[in-house]
């Protein structure tokens, strides 16, 4: 599982903070623009949580049934 929020927007780009089962302390990055689908930065969660995983997870999550960007959210898989 990982939840996600959004921190700001600067300039139509988007600031997401990722956490690794639901822990705050293991905090990752996600940075981007949605209108040209740029990714500027990602940073992965510290160890034990150093994977793409929990960055790729994050993004399948991030919109809602609207297609628009949520604020926060969780994604679990099995």
């Amino acid at each position: 599982m990982v939840t996600f929020k959004l921190i700001k927007i600067v300039d139509g780009v988007y600031h997401y903070e990722i956490y690794p089962d639901g822990k705050e302390e293991y905090v990752g990055t996600l940075v981007f623009n949605p209108e040209t689908k740029v990714l500027k930065e990602r940073t992965n969660p510290p160890a034990p949580y150093d994977f793409d995983k929990w960055v790729s997870m994050a993004i399948n999550g991030l919109f809602d049934e609207n297609g628009n960007y949520k604020e926060n959210g969780m994604v679990a898989w099995c």
